[in-house]
C-alpha cells in the first residue's frame, strides 16, 4: 500500500518529462526530481485530506450511526501505515466470522493490535472499546468517533457500566459490532494478562455471538520497522454462538475464551 504514493509520483514524473520534451541524460535527473516532489506532494495532500475530514466531525454530537465512509478511510490509511512499517498480515479463519453483529475479543500485546484489526477486519464494521486517553489524540479522535469507538474508564465503575451498556446497544440496534480487550491493557512481557470478566458483559447484555481472536507478533513491529519485515498472524479462533453466550456467566465466558486464546498462541492456560 505504501508504494501507491511513489508509484503515482513516478507516473506523474514520466508525464511531466514527456510533455516538457526532456531528452538525453536530463531525463534521469529531472525524472527523479519530479518523482520525489510528486510523491511528497501526494503524501502531504492525503494528510491534509485526513485533517479536513476530521474538521467536519463534531465530537459533541452523539455517534448514533456507523459511518462507512470514514471506516473505509481508516482501513485504507492503517494499511498504508502498516505497509510503511514493513508489516505483512496473514488472516486465518476469516470464514468463521458471523454475518450478524458480534462482540470481538482479542489479546493485547501492542498498540498495533487494534491497528491490524481495524485495517484488515474493517469491512465487518467494528467499533472498539478503548481507553479515554485515545480520545484526546487530535484528528484520530474524530475518526474514532465516526466509527462508534467508545471510551471506558475502568477506574470509575459507574462510567464503565455506561460504556458497556452503550456498546451492547450498538450491537442490539445493528449499528455495528464491538471489540474489546479483556486484559484491559497491554501485556508488556508478551504474555497474557488476567481477564476482566466484566468485559464479557457486552456479549451477555447484547446476546450476540462472541468472536474469539488472537493477533501474534505485533510486539515486534516497533523494533523491526521499517527495515526488517514483521509477519503478523490475525487468527479468528472460534465463535461462541449467541445461544451459548446467553446461557453462560461472564466468568464462564472469560474462562472459555482464555483457554481458546492460550491454545491459539501456544501458551499455558491459567485462570
Amino acid at each position: 500500500m505504501i508504494f501507491l504514493f511513489p508509484l503515482a509520483g513516478i507516473i506523474f514524473s514520466a508525464l511531466t518529462v514527456f510533455f516538457r520534451g526532456i531528452t538525453g541524460t536530463d531525463i534521469i535527473f529531472e525524472g527523479l526530481f519530479y518523482a520525489f516532489d510528486y510523491t511528497l506532494l501526494l503524501a502531504l495532500c492525503y494528510v491534509a485530506f485526513l485533517i479536513i475530514l476530521s474538521l467536519l466531525v463534531d465530537l459533541k454530537k452523539p455517534s448514533e450511526n456507523f459511518d462507512r465512509f470514514y471506516n473505509g478511510v481508516v482501513s485504507f490509511t492503517l494499511k498504508i501505515a502498516l505497509s510503511a512499517c514493513n508489516v505483512k498480515v496473514k488472516i486465518e479463519g476469516e470464514e468463521k466470522i458471523p454475518k450478524e453483529r458480534f462482540v470481538l475479543i482479542q489479546n493485547h500485546k501492542s498498540m498495533f493490535d487494534p491497528v491490524v484489526s481495524l485495517a484488515y477486519l474493517g469491512k465487518y464494521e467494528i467499533g472498539f472499546i478503548t481507553k479515554p486517553e485515545n480520545f484526546r489524540l487530535p484528528v484520530i479522535n474524530k475518526f474514532m468517533h465516526k466509527i462508534c469507538c467508545i471510551a471506558i474508564d475502568r477506574e470509575n465503575a459507574r462510567n464503565a457500566v455506561k460504556s458497556i451498556n452503550a456498546a451492547a446497544e450498538n450491537i442490539k440496534n445493528g449499528v455495528c459490532s464491538m471489540a474489546i480487550y479483556p486484559e484491559g491493557t497491554r501485556a508488556k512481557d508478551g504474555e497474557m494478562l488476567p481477564f476482566h470478566a466484566g468485559s464479557f458483559k457486552i456479549a451477555t447484555k447484547s446476546g450476540a455471538p462472541l468472536v474469539v481472536t488472537t493477533v501474534d507478533n505485533t510486539n515486534h513491529v516497533h523494533k523491526n520497522a521499517p527495515f526488517k519485515r514483521t509477519e503478523i498472524t490475525l487468527r479468528i479462533c472460534e465463535v461462541i454462538p449467541a445461544e451459548e453466550v446467553s446461557a453462560s456467566s461472564t466468568a464462564e465466558l472469560s474462562e472459555k475464551a482464555r483457554k481458546i486464546m492460550c491454545n491459539s498462541l501456544g501458551i499455558d492456560f491459567s485462570e
